[in-house]
């Protein structure tokens, strides 16, 4: 046998241990093992951190150490596909430097994602904030960031976007979503299912008319994890007929 498969676990913003531990009870049952990378809010709020952040992750990914030469898997839930998103940047412009990890990427699961304006990704980072009272004064001082310094925040989010919209890597993907989302705009998700696809993605889908933002497999237990389970059987990294 080959060596073990590694999922790269990108989480919610503020994302409790034993909440990210569902996940990785899914993966280490499979045979994966597991990396867990958090993201804080000055990720976010600063995107040259974010990059440092990234650049760091794809570091790790690249070795030297137990975490290369292993086949990779990305599972990235709501703002964790934000810090996805900014390693994709860092890949396409040095696939040169961080080829190995290119090479490596066998599938993408997005759960969550927070896809639409500007003022939808404020609303996200406020709506994961602990105490949730702070909610609206984050969301109003994101907001009002974001247009005091431009220069260093919207373009490095429309770069990143970019990234995201014509990946540097196009492998399998899968995507779990509500309708009822708040910090979705479901067109617009529709919209980049079908770009991924017009670029040969293939892209398999699993949608809920209600849910909760980040907790669909709380909510969702049976699907959730029969979807995923037959999404890693397509990869040839899991048995088809495996149960999680």
């Amino acid at each position: 046998p080959g060596p073990r498969p590694l999922l790269l676990l990108l989480p919610w913003l503020g994302a409790r241990p034993a909440a990210q531990g569902k996940y990785l009870q899914l993966y280490l049952a499979c045979g994966f093992d597991v990396l867990a990378v958090e993201s804080t809010l000055s990720h976010f709020l600063c995107p040259r951190q974010g990059l440092r952040w990234a650049a760091h992750v794809l570091a790790l990914l690249q070795g030297p150490g137990a975490l290369a030469s292993r086949p990779l898997v990305v599972h990235a839930l709501s703002l964790g596909g934000y810090t996805f998103a900014q390693m994709l940047l860092l890949m396409g412009q040095d696939l040169g430097r961080h080829g190995s990890v290119a090479q490596r990427l066998k599938g993408h699961i997005f759960d969550s994602l927070v896809v639409g304006s500007l003022d939808r990704m404020a609303l996200g980072v406020s709506q994961l904030m602990k105490p949730q009272a702070l909610g609206p004064v984050v969301r109003a001082t994101a907001m009002f960031y974001f247009h005091l310094c431009p220069s260093c925040t919207i373009r490095h989010y429309e770069a990143a976007v970019a990234a995201f919209q014509q990946p540097p890597v196009r492998p399998p993907t899968l995507v779990y979503y509500s309708l009822d989302d708040p910090l979705c705009d479901s067109a617009c998700l529709q919209e980049l299912l079908a770009a991924w696809q017009r670029l040969g993605m293939p892209v398999w889908v699993q949608a809920w008319e209600t849910s909760r933002h980040a907790a669909h497999l709380r909510q969702h237990p049976l699907e959730y994890s029969s979807t995923l389970a037959t999404f890693l059987g397509r990869l040839g990294l899991v048995a088809p007929a495996a149960r999680l």
